[in-house]
C-alpha cells in the first residue's frame, strides 16, 4: 500500500514540475519581448 502511494505521488508530481517550468519559460519570454519592444529592438 505504501509503495503504491509513493509511485502515485511520483507519477503525479511530474506534471506539476513541468507546468512550473513552462510558466517560468513563458514569463521570461514575455519579459524579454516587453523589454525589446520598449527598447525598439528585435527579440531575435
Amino acid at each position: 500500500m505504501e509503495t503504491t502511494f509513493f509511485y502515485g505521488l511520483y507519477v503525479l508530481i511530474w506534471p506539476a514540475i513541468t507546468l512550473g517550468v513552462l510558466i517560468l519559460i513563458c514569463t521570461a519570454t514575455y519579459r524579454d519581448v516587453k523589454k525589446a519592444v520598449h527598447n525598439n529592438k528585435n527579440i531575435v
